[in-house]
């Protein structure tokens, strides 16, 4: 429980913290919203991941069945389904586009912000709680990761009221029933969100948390018997239903979507595994600008000879830091697949910490403040000094059609980790990057600048604000960027060149495996054959009986390429090179290109501005 005087102590130097609760709370949610969801309707959606499950909502929608994921007509096994019914529920409400396909990680991220300050404000005070949101809403990384279709946020969400509902159950502020209960229910849902991490994590911390504690006396309290009837009653009926519907579905989602994911060893092969010193130390990207105040985290850490006499306040930092620390362990020790944004659920702890440190430094005039904050405002004039560089390398470049003839292509195996194309940039590439480049300058170099003015003139509070705000700036500019590479990530534009030709009667293939090109299939609201694309996550479900046979191999669509029917063949960047060798030399025409991904038919176009 927060002690109420802890918001009228003095911050750095003579400011007092005067913010109003309501007041706060709102700001928190607007920016929130501002952000997230005034950014969902663009760019379009992307290849890979982002589209392709898109589609799988889509399937559930048109098909009418809401357990067994289908991915362009084939079973679709080695994901939990919560997140593509919220995003098939928004396809029934507002229609199946880009907008409804993002809403629900918007949602999922401003209730996340609103959570994080309720839980803060609680435990830590007025100061903290207004903090860590700010943190949560405006660092780089919350926002990187709900740029495409992945619930990370909705399971953070989930995870950060599980800990909140247990928090208060064990302090006395809750009635237990209520709080475990209601606890068990979500975790059964972040379950349904994750797999089993949802269920892992929220036990091992909340279970790490007792034994420090030595609050195992109390174990009756947890109501573990009933709870575990709830979290069963929520998250067994999908997963007996989806057993008993697919034969391979044990195998498929909890052998080799989770333990051989981890260790390595899964059929196919996925993404490979970020290194561990990149993965640990991006962390520093991800929360920035904030990670410049890590040094007030460390000393919030209760010292274990005090553990089984904290004070509520430091059982919910000591909470936090098994919360954090055990997520970054384990995601340590897979050597399997470690995507960058693997930690997702312990962000909110991460962000609570650094907003209690922030407040908590400010209210005892720590002085590295002023110095970490003028770091800040030094690092914002060098990224603004490189950007304003690059525009001006650039200023007599020319753009020729979309950015992809600007960027440096790499080999496929480069692109094996998430962001890897963020590394394609080159300095020429900053002339179609030339807005989102003056606005991100302008927001690290008055934005950080003017924060550490106020910093100076002891305004605390004004100081932390500018920041964020010169952040939530910095996101919008980074979102017109995205659109800008979007051309580069998605084949939407290719589509709406070539959709206008199509006629229901004629076949749109696919060269490679589907993520390749499925926002394709997504915008276009058809099935794609694939030609050579038999692998990856649809190789398992193509081998039932009843698939759709739509994989090719050479001889079959060459047979189909010469057949009566028009084909439109959709190649992706990666795939140019080994499709011409493939692609017959004659009888074939080129008809699109955009981004660096071609599309041709086997019929002459029957418009000659269709040729291009």
């Amino acid at each position: 429980m927060a002690l109420p005087n802890k918001d009228q102590m003095r911050g750095f130097g003579t400011e007092t913290f005067a913010l109003k609760p309501r007041f706060a709370l709102s700001l928190l949610v607007f920016l929130a919203a501002g952000i997230y969801i005034g950014n969902a309707a663009y760019p379009s959606l992307l290849d890979d991941a982002d589209a392709s499950h898109a589609n799988v909502s889509r399937s559930m929608l048109e098909r009418g069945d809401w357990v067994i994921l289908y991915m362009n007509g084939i079973r679709y096994l080695v994901k939990a389904p919560l997140h593509y019914w919220a995003v098939a529920l928004c396809y029934r409400l507002f229609g199946a586009n880009t907008f409804s396909t993002r809403l629900p990680v918007a949602l999922g991220m401003v209730g996340l912000v609103a959570l994080i300050y309720c839980f803060a404000r609680r435990y830590f005070g007025e100061r903290a709680g207004l903090y860590s949101g700010l943190i949560a809403c405006t660092s780089a990384g919350f926002f990187l990761f709900t740029r495409i279709m992945i619930p990370e946020a909705i399971y953070a969400l989930e995870f950060t009221a599980i800990f909140y509902l247990f928090l208060r159950g064990w302090t006395g502020t809750l009635e237990p029933r209520l709080a475990y209960w209601s606890a068990a229910a979500l975790t059964a849902l972040a379950m349904l969100t994750r797999g089993l991490v949802g269920v892992i994590f929220p036990v091992a911390i909340v279970g790490l948390f007792i034994v420090a504690t030595r609050g195992w006396t109390r174990w009756r309290d947890l109501r573990l018997f009933s709870s575990s009837l709830i979290f069963l009653a929520i998250s067994a009926p999908w997963h007996i239903l989806a057993s008993l519907r697919a034969r391979t579905f044990f195998w498929s989602y909890f052998i080799n979507e989770h333990f051989k994911r981890a260790v390595g060893t899964r059929y196919p092969p996925d993404y490979e595994a970020v290194p561990l010193w990149i993965w640990l130390g991006i962390h520093l990207v991800w929360f920035f600008p904030w990670s410049v105040f890590l040094a007030g985290v460390w000393t919030l850490v209760p010292h274990p000879r005090t553990w089984k006499s904290l004070s509520v306040e430091g059982q919910a930092r000591l909470l936090l830091v098994f919360w954090m620390g055990f997520i970054l362990f384990f995601f340590s020790l897979t050597f399997g697949s470690r995507m960058e944004y693997y930690s997702f659920g312990a962000w909110p702890a991460m962000a609570l910490l650094l907003g209690v440190g922030l407040g908590r430094a400010e209210q005892q005039g720590k002085r590295w403040l002023r110095v970490m904050q003028a770091a800040l405002a030094v690092l914002g004039v060098l990224i603004a000094g490189v950007l304003g560089t690059m525009l001006w390398i650039s200023a007599k470049v020319q753009v020729p059609g979309d950015i992809s003839s600007l960027l440096e292509e790499r080999d496929i195996d480069s692109y094996r980790v998430s962001m890897a194309h963020l590394l394609d940039l080159t300095p020429r590439a900053f002339a179609a990057l030339r807005l989102p480049s003056a606005l991100a300058g302008f927001a690290f170099l008055f934005g950080f600048g003017a924060a550490w003015w106020l910093r100076r003139k002891n305004r605390s509070l004004a100081a932390t604000i500018f920041t964020a705000i010169a952040m939530a700036v910095f996101l919008f500019a980074a979102n017109i960027a995205f659109g800008v590479f979007s051309p580069y990530l998605s084949s939407r534009p290719l589509e709406k060149i070539i959709l206008p030709q199509i006629h229901e009667d004629d076949v749109m293939v696919l060269y490679g495996e589907f993520d390749g090109g499925s926002s394709v299939a997504f915008y276009a609201n058809r099935q794609l054959f694939l030609w050579n694309g038999r692998r990856n996550n649809l190789e398992p479900g193509s081998y039932y009986p009843d698939a759709p046979h739509i994989f090719l191999t050479d001889p079959q669509f060459l047979q189909l390429w010469r057949g009566p029917q028009r084909v439109y063949l959709f190649v992706p960047l990666e795939q140019k090179e080994d499709a011409a060798k493939r692609l017959p030399a004659t009888g074939t025409f080129l008809v699109a290109s955009s981004g660096g991904k071609n599309v041709y038919v086997n019929r002459q176009p029957v418009a000659k501005n269709a040729s291009f």
